[in-house]
């Protein structure tokens, strides 16, 4: 039996950052990339779980039911990991 494919983590930063700025621009300035890098790491992962995560509403975007569920779960794990890798940072 096959284990199905992991949702690669670095689109996981980049959809969190659209989210909290309900802008892909606004989050290209926040990770210091390209708007067009925002949007193809977004559509990477919409089409890795085949689900749409926003609704594109001219310059701002809202969360689809299924990227507000995404974003429930993401949110907690990046904090966490930003957390861990701080203190392994310190010791």
């Amino acid at each position: 039996m096959s284990n199905p494919p992991l949702v690669p983590l670095h689109t996981l930063w980049f959809f969190e950052a659209v989210a909290r700025q309900k802008s892909f621009t606004k989050a290209s300035r926040v990770l210091s990339v390209t708007q067009s890098a925002v949007s193809k790491q977004v559509k990477n992962l919409e089409s890795n779980l085949g689900l749409e995560l926003f609704e594109r509403r001219g310059p701002e975007v809202a969360l689809t039911e299924a990227g507000a569920m995404l974003l429930e779960c993401v949110q907690p794990m990046l904090l966490a990991l930003n957390q861990t890798v701080q203190s392994l940072k310190r010791r």
